[in-house]
């Protein structure tokens, strides 16, 4: 009887201990402590960062309304994803007019270069966003700085443009910077690492 009881008491110990340390552990002992993510419905979302029907109304469709609440970093990664994905057909769309000869003046074509430059930036800036709010906590330090980026990527590609507004890159360009602009928004929903 008293062997069981030692033993009883031994594998208490050891499952207080275990728990213990997994407690430990979870809280990242040594690293900042994670704030609560509020979670939302997209339209709670979206209602939160549009100022304009405009951009309300590009939000819904990004995050695809009526979706049970979520942590504001699905949302926040829905419009980084979707960002990303306009990048990338616009880059092919760009490549295509190059490509084919449809921009035949040479100040234009240096315009689409410079502007080609922009968007890699912003695709290497918001990647690291997506990466960010993939790495739990720890990675929502450094969102303002990545779509902060993204954002001065499609304004260096505006600028560029400026001078041709009947081009389908400037359309594009800024339908880009507003899916950028929706990121950074719904990112900035997203609490910074307690210190």
């Amino acid at each position: 009887m008293a062997k069981a009881a030692r033993t009883i008491h031994r594998l208490l110990f050891v499952f207080v201990l275990i728990s213990l340390l997994a407690t430990l552990g979870a809280d990242g002992v040594g690293s900042r402590r994670c704030p609560r993510v509020p979670s939302m419905t997209a339209e709670r979302a979206c209602t939160a960062v549009s100022g304009t029907r405009r951009l309300r109304g590009l939000c819904l469709r990004t995050l695809r309304a009526g979706a049970p609440a979520v942590p504001v970093t699905r949302h926040a990664a829905a419009a980084v994803r979707a960002a990303l994905g306009s990048y990338a057909a616009t880059v092919a769309a760009a490549t295509s007019l190059l490509d084919g000869g449809a921009v035949p003046a040479d100040d234009e074509r240096a315009a689409f270069g410079a502007c080609m430059v922009g968007y890699g930036r912003a695709r290497g800036a918001m990647a690291r966003v997506a990466a960010d709010l993939a790495g739990g906590c720890d990675g929502a330090a450094g969102l303002r700085a990545g779509y902060t980026a993204g954002l001065r990527g499609m304004d260096g590609c505006r600028r560029g443009l400026l001078g041709y507004p009947a081009s389908p890159l400037y359309a594009r360009n800024l339908a880009d910077r507003n899916v950028t602009l929706l990121a950074a928004l719904l990112c900035s929903l997203v609490p910074a690492p307690l210190a």
